[in-house]
């Protein structure tokens, strides 16, 4: 039996160099999630409802589909345009 590789693998510098690129990549997205997510996940509704002490009261109104729903309080006003889901609110106005 001869001392050679049964299997040889010969790499180019580029290929080597795109190799290591795609693992440091796959291996950030594995450690560090959260650093590609487009929007933070909303851990609450209250989190971004921020927008009135609770004796407070608000306003709320939508389009006539629905999609797009406004809230005013006294701190501001936020908007969702996809049915109010959670995580597709934003505000627009800050109040003083």
């Amino acid at each position: 039996m001869s001392n050679r590789p049964v299997i040889t693998i010969r790499l180019g510098r580029r290929s080597l160099l795109v190799v290591a690129a795609v693992m440091a990549i796959a291996v950030t997205l594995i450690a560090f999630p959260e650093v590609f997510q487009a929007q933070k996940t909303q851990e609450s509704f209250k989190e971004k409802l921020d927008i009135a002490e609770s004796r407070v009261s608000v306003s709320v109104a939508t389009s006539a589909d629905g999609k797009h729903v406004y809230v005013a309080g006294p701190e501001g006003v936020i908007v969702s345009d996809d049915f109010g889901k959670t995580g597709t609110w934003v505000q627009t106005v800050r109040l003083k």
